[in-house]
């Protein structure tokens, strides 16, 4: 393992101990803010980052193994979180998380929207950390962010039939580049998270079935369809050329965990299909704009 991974052990080990949710309601950002991070190349911030967040409040959830245990009981349950995680820490271990995500990431997209895309996207970037490096710490954190998702999964949109396309991937990716254009036009934290939303299902695509990813693709569109309804969306053009490298500094100064997400959501979907739109949506988020 790399210094770079072993900072990552390290800030989910922390994270670990602290809770899903703040005080105030909202979600606790530590563990997804610092994967990104991590991606961005701040290593050496992550302890920071991590410390800051896990003694931001709320209240910590130990695992529970409980043998009686049902699933489609307990869906969307969130007073069974704790049996969640401790359901999901024993399939990863029995199963290997990869077929637990081929599995469950399934079942969970038409919870896509729970809690604003956090169950989708703390998974997601679960999922990232494990392709990198298959660790003690990331299998746990990938348990926590599935059962997180599950114990709050909540029916979204009513999506149609899966589109058929010729590549699943890069339509999910085209549809995060249209959300970003809405989010450049009208900059708030509703049109910020279909950005990030969707880029958490590209993350996903690659470790369920092809069919799994286009009922996936299809949950995006109904969610975007309603998220961004009346709206008015950005052009390309309205991009102000500000070095990339230079978003993602801004971004982990800032110390908003947002920032950080949607810089790393944008730039790996500029990588994947270059729309300029992306780095529009970095550059509105960080003020560079």
């Amino acid at each position: 393992m790399t210094s770079a991974d072993s900072a990552l052990d390290e800030a989910f080990e922390r994270m670990a101990f602290a809770g899903f949710e703040l005080p105030n309601g909202f979600v606790n950002h530590g563990a997804m803010a610092c994967e990104a991070l991590a991606t961005l190349g701040f290593e050496q911030e992550l302890d920071d980052w991590a410390r800051r967040y896990a003694n931001a409040g709320g209240q910590s959830v130990e695992p529970v193994v409980n043998s009686s245990f049902d699933w489609r009981d307990a869906l969307g349950d969130y007073r069974a979180l704790p049996e969640w995680v401790g359901h999901f820490e024993v399939a990863i271990e029995e199963d290997g998380w990869p077929s637990v995500v081929g599995t469950w990431a399934p079942r969970l997209l038409p919870a896509l929207a729970t809690a604003l895309f956090h169950g989708a996207i703390r998974t997601g970037h679960a999922v990232r950390a494990l392709s990198s490096a298959d660790t003690t710490a990331r299998r746990r954190e990938l348990a926590r962010a599935l059962g997180y998702w599950a114990a709050r999964s909540r029916p979204g949109q009513a999506a149609g039939p899966p589109p058929e396309v010729a590549d699943v991937t890069a339509a999910i990716v085209a549809e995060a580049a249209n959300a970003a254009g809405y989010y450049v036009a009208g900059p708030n934290i509703f049109h910020l998270h279909g950005v990030t939303g969707a880029m958490a299902v590209e993350l996903l695509a690659a470790h369920i079935s092809v069919e799994a990813a286009a009922a996936g693709l299809a949950q995006v569109q109904a969610e975007h369809a309603a998220l961004y309804a009346g709206a008015r969306k950005a052009l390309a053009g309205e991009v102000a050329g500000v070095p990339g490298p230079e978003l993602a500094k801004e971004a982990e100064a800032s110390r908003d965990p947002h920032q950080v997400k949607l810089v790393e959501a944008c730039r790996r979907g500029a990588q994947l299909n270059g729309d300029p739109i992306f780095a529009a949506a970095a550059e509105t988020v960080t003020g560079l704009s």
